[in-house]
């Protein structure tokens, strides 16, 4: 009996009938998109696997219709130096490299890019085979890593620091000591001999030394003792701050504090120095704050390190302007201390490190990028949360966040408030942003309490706001938002494009427009592009 070989044969079909549907299905299955491309010019690409859609969302078509769409989605920051670096590398035979790009609905992602230069031999041009492969997740770990190591240095940084400091206090403190010791001796003595010195003078009233009479001798000679002693007492003080700052505190030391009463004697020591740097100083304190359990000392720190970062970065004392403002915020429970700046502002790569210790721009004339980064630390001890908005020409706006209930963390997150009367877009516009897990949004069909809503939710970095709006419509809403918080970003959109170009003489232009119907993808790129408040 013959015994039939069909799987054999059916096998043998797949193994040698089926390599390119093979290939393919390995290819597919594989975490890594194969493409291929040309070695010259804008690097078209020729063919590219379909597993780049799950990987971006985007299909084949698009990356080989237009030779330029892959170079378009490279964050901006890295598409210069990896296009001058890839036509370097063409006469190398392997070129590897990471870059942010992006997908389609508008985030980024971390690519690793491997190109190996291929030449068949009956073909003069060569050919780049290459994969790409999503490291988002490694590079997140990766900077994690460097985070905490780098948080592990500047504590060690921080303690030696400490030590330092107990030290330096302690040598200060010997000469002083010998200072303080003697002044009393110093002013017994002279009381001795200054009614000698009188006698004489009147004796000898033409007598001079120097051109200075018995008269003026004593009463310069009084002058000096009383400055030594103030001198001797500021030494003093120096110390004790110097031994406070050293020392191990813990909130045992916490007491029911009034933040005005901070605010207000932060002043007393820092208003001269404000006064030189801005002629514009307001004070707008709130009555009746409720106590919250915190450190004055540590409170005022942190309030005078804020304000002298307000006051060296204005530039021009004539048009500066600083303001101080409390207010109790009740839906959080906590006390908001904002302080705003119109000085030079900072760029987004310096507001992310802003808070990290012995970062500083000012290096070179005395900065030592401590004061900002122990100030996040003693709001973090208070449970407290400290924020920083800040555009280039604008100015800064520091936002602190204390408990009332030191027990409770202060839980809050950079938001975008959405204003339409068509609740029907407000609807579809929560559903989009409900699937990008990064955003925070709210919305409100009554533009009329848009003001007051961002005066009770200083999270706010973003209004988008339809135009056409009964009541107060989206130019009067801007020209509103932009004098009460020039800070904050408004984007404005209209299914009318007449009315998008004709903006009122008396306005200043928004951030952005949009012509309805718009893409999620678009407004993705628009929000993403926008430096948001870092909280």
């Amino acid at each position: 009996m013959e015994h039939e070989h069909k799987p054999e044969e059916s096998l043998s079909e797949n193994r040698f009938n089926s390599p390119v549907q093979e290939l393919s299905i390995l290819l597919e299955s594989l975490p890594i998109v194969a493409y291929t491309c040309r070695a010259t010019g804008n690097f078209q690409i020729t063919y590219i696997s379909q597993s780049v859609t799950e990987m971006t969302g985007y299909s084949p078509d698009e990356f080989i219709d237009d030779p330029t769409f892959w170079s378009k989605c490279i964050h901006e920051d890295d598409r210069k130096k990896f296009l001058d670096d890839l036509k370097a590398s063409t006469t190398h035979e392997h070129f590897q490299t990471e870059y942010r790009f992006r997908i389609a609905d508008g985030t980024y992602k971390w690519f690793s890019d491997n190109r190996r230069s291929v030449k068949r031999s009956d073909e003069k041009v060569n050919h780049i085979v290459g994969a790409w492969q999503n490291i988002t997740e490694e590079i997140k770990l990766r900077q994690e890593s460097d985070y905490r190591l780098q948080q592990i240095i500047q504590a060690d940084k921080l303690a030696s620091l400490g030590e330092v400091v107990a030290g330096v206090a302690h040598e200060i403190n010997n000469p002083n000591s010998f200072i303080t010791y003697n002044i009393p001796i110093l002013e017994e003595t002279w009381k001795i001999f200054e009614p000698i010195l009188k006698k004489f003078g009147q004796k000898h009233p033409s007598w001079q030394n120097s051109n200075m009479t018995i008269t003026e001798l004593c009463q310069d000679m009084n002058e000096i003792i009383e400055a030594i002693k103030i001198g001797s007492g500021r030494i003093t003080k120096v110390v004790e701050n110097l031994k406070e700052f050293a020392r191990v505190d813990e909130s045992a030391h916490f007491k029911p504090v009034l933040i005005n009463e901070v605010v207000e004697k932060t002043l007393v020591i820092v208003g001269g120095q404000l006064r030189k740097s801005a002629l514009d100083i307001q004070v707008n304190l709130a009555e009746g704050l409720p106590l919250i359990n915190g450190h004055f000392q540590k409170l005022e720190q942190v309030v005078t390190n804020i304000l002298v970062n307000a006051a060296q970065a204005i530039p021009d004392r004539e048009n500066g302007k600083i303001s101080i403002t409390t207010r109790f915020l009740q839906r959080l429970d906590c006390i908001l201390v904002e302080i705003i700046d119109n000085g030079a502002g900072m760029k987004s790569e310096v507001m992310e490190r802003i808070f990290e210790p012995f970062f500083t721009q000012r290096r070179n004339t005395g900065g030592t990028g401590l004061g900002l980064s122990v100030s996040y630390g003693l709001i973090k001890e208070h449970h407290g949360k400290i924020g920083v908005h800040s555009k280039p020409g604008i100015g800064s706006r520091f936002t602190m966040f204390l408990p009332v209930k030191n027990e409770i963390k202060t839980e809050i997150r950079p938001s975008i408030l959405c204003v339409d009367d068509d609740l029907i877009m407000l609807d579809m516009l929560k559903a989009l942003f409900i699937e990008v897990k990064d955003i925070n949004f709210e919305s409100t069909s009554n533009p009329e309490s848009v003001v007051a809503y961002l005066e009770e939710h200083p999270e706010v970095d973003i209004v988008l706001s339809d135009i056409m709006m009964p009541g107060i419509n989206g130019w009067v809403l801007l020209k509103k938002i932009k004098t009460r918080f020039p800070l904050i970003s408004v984007i404005l959109y209209s299914g009318n494009s007449t009315i998008l170009k004709d903006i009122p003489p008396d306005i200043s232009k928004p951030d952005f427009l949009l012509e309805k119907p718009f893409e999620i993808k678009e407004l993705l790129n628009i929000i993403y592009s926008i430096d948001r408040q870092r909280l």
